[in-house]
């Protein structure tokens, strides 16, 4: 049998990605160590994921069965039916920016300023609301094993009901276009981190600010493009990309008290957005400065900058794999496994440059 030749370009990028994982640990369990927050993302907090269960909250379901995220598998088509998504009528100036210390969230009004998108998931009675989303650095879930860039989450209310849903997305930066609906999103988070700046008499043409380090200038350009995007409607169900299936499971919240009360529905195709729009989206994470407490920087990002709780136990659970009723009459439905070189390369240099923009941003706060 010819022996495999090594590729002397992957090596190195291995060894690179290593060695700024491992100085992002030793920062990131340094800016971890002062953190007062409720919980933590960092393993070397005692408020980290491995102790959530013992956190002194009500009803803390993180030690229960049916905890999320969890590590699925891809598998063939289980049913062939259709999701139902209402779009509804918000306009992205109708939603509520925020930046939090564990990460950017948009949320839909609750006074019926407009109507919220709605979800019907097939199999399960009810229609369910759409109250906000967020995003996770890092992915939460894990596809066959591979963990993506970022993890958008659309959390949903059973109207009528006590159940929640949540859409997920995989959300992965290997587009060389920026992702239109994505970027509105941006700019959303974007005016929100330049108005804490502002309240908290901050420069706010720090480059941290920006994508790419313009300063002022693309801080006025972003801000233009948020005035022009105010009358767009905007639905999370327009990013998710076409043709693709859903891993649904019976599962629960992945922040404490863990609520064991989760519809899951998971897109196995990645949103593709442009590596300045993660690194956009990274810095925000990263930076957030509480406006409210004396203007500290107060990410409570993890390791290597994640905002994502580690997988759970399935624990006999049952993951189905629902896709769209169109696919029955065609081909089998996609698999996510990528195994040809260029795509190996591929996923591994953009790991490396993810790790060292994460890198940079958490080297930054200890300043």
């Amino acid at each position: 049998i010819p022996k495999k030749e090594t590729n002397p370009f992957l090596i190195f990028l291995i060894i690179i990605m290593k060695l700024t994982i491992a100085t992002a640990l030793l920062l990131a369990a340094t800016a971890q160590a002062a953190t007062s927050a409720p919980f933590s993302y960092s393993d070397q907090a005692i408020n980290g994921p491995h102790n959530w269960a013992k956190l002194p909250i009500d009803n803390n379901q993180c030690a229960g069965q049916k905890n999320s995220p969890i590590a699925v598998e891809t598998s063939d088509c289980d049913r062939y039916e259709d999701y139902k998504f209402d779009h509804g009528t918000c306009l992205i100036r109708d939603l509520k920016f925020d930046l939090t210390d564990t990460g950017v969230k948009a949320s839909y009004p609750s006074d019926g300023a407009c109507q919220n998108p709605t979800v019907e998931i097939p199999g399960i009675p009810g229609k369910y609301q759409a109250l906000q989303f967020h995003i996770h650095t890092s992915s939460e879930h894990t596809i066959d094993g591979e963990f993506f860039s970022a993890e958008l989450h659309t959390v949903h209310k059973e109207i009528n009901g006590d159940r929640f849903a949540v859409v997920g997305m995989m959300i992965q930066p290997s587009s060389n276009m920026e992702h239109e609906n994505f970027g509105a999103l941006l700019a959303g988070w974007q005016a929100k981190y330049v108005a804490n700046e502002r309240w908290c008499g901050v420069g706010i043409d720090d480059s941290v600010a920006t994508s790419g380090g313009g300063g002022r200038r693309e801080l006025e350009d972003v801000s233009e493009a948020q005035r022009k995007l105010q009358f767009v409607p905007f639905s999370p169900y327009d990013m998710i990309p076409e043709g693709a299936t859903y891993y649904h499971y019976d599962g629960g919240l992945t922040t404490p008290p863990c609520s064991e009360v989760v519809w899951w529905n998971l897109a196995d195709k990645p949103v593709a957005i442009s590596p300045a729009q993660y690194n956009m989206l990274v810095n925000h994470v990263l930076h957030y400065t509480e406006p409210n407490k004396d203007c500290e920087l107060g990410t409570n990002a993890g390791p290597v900058g994640s905002t994502s709780r580690p997988v759970q136990p399935l624990n006999g659970r049952t993951v189905e794999r629902i896709c769209p009723v169109g696919f029955k009459e065609n081909e089998p439905a996609p698999t996510t496994n990528e195994s040809d070189g260029d795509s190996a390369a591929s996923s591994i240099m953009t790991s490396a440059l993810t790790i060292a923009t994460i890198v940079g941003g958490i080297s930054s706060l200890l300043l």
